[in-house]
């Protein structure tokens, strides 16, 4: 399903796994006002209804964007990247949005996430990872870095007809405990 999607949408990002921005401020319920931009997962895009982002891990695109990546992106947003070994999905996704002007397109599906004990979000007590934080801080250099947020949100969901229609739900069950839903409340 998803390969039939990226076919009539090449220059979006598809993908599995969806993630959200919000302002910090009135739209995520904190007392912040800085307008900072703020990092979120699968609990807010369900509870919200949009989303922003595609983990790469579990994406499709284009060729010419990994060549655009490579050879056409700010050095200041690769020194990023590899300084903090996070966000490139992040950055692949400003790339793309900057670039198009399109959203990404989430497709629901089941999948083995085989790296979740042991990635960088995951690999320490999940509520004070910090991963979060981090993400946040990428989205937050990445405008700065641009001079503007090129992110749009979407509400598309693309699923198979055959998997009923009843149920939205993440497409492995480790979405539930993304350390998002301890800033949930």
């Amino acid at each position: 399903l998803a390969y039939q999607v990226w076919r009539g949408s090449s220059h979006s990002l598809i993908g599995f796994m969806p993630r959200l921005h919000l302002r910090s401020g009135a739209a995520n319920g904190k007392k912040d006002s800085s307008g900072k931009l703020v990092y979120r997962c699968w609990w807010r895009v369900w509870w919200h209804g949009r989303y922003s982002i595609i983990l790469t891990k579990a994406a499709l695109l284009h060729h010419d964007f990994l060549l655009s990546y490579t050879n056409n992106m700010p050095q200041t947003v690769r020194d990023l990247v590899d300084r903090s070994r996070n966000c490139e999905d992040i950055a692949m996704q400003f790339l793309m949005a900057n670039s198009t002007g399109l959203p990404p397109i989430y497709v629901k599906g089941h999948l083995s996430d085989l790296g979740v004990f042991n990635g960088l979000s995951t690999n320490q007590n999940i509520a004070s990872a910090g991963h979060m934080d981090a993400r946040s801080q990428c989205l937050n250099d990445l405008e700065a870095i641009y001079g503007h947020n090129p992110l749009v949100e979407s509400s598309v969901v693309v699923d198979s007809g055959l998997a009923g229609w009843w149920a939205n739900e993440p497409s492995t069950w480790f979405e539930f405990i993304s350390s998002d839903l301890w800033n949930f409340f």
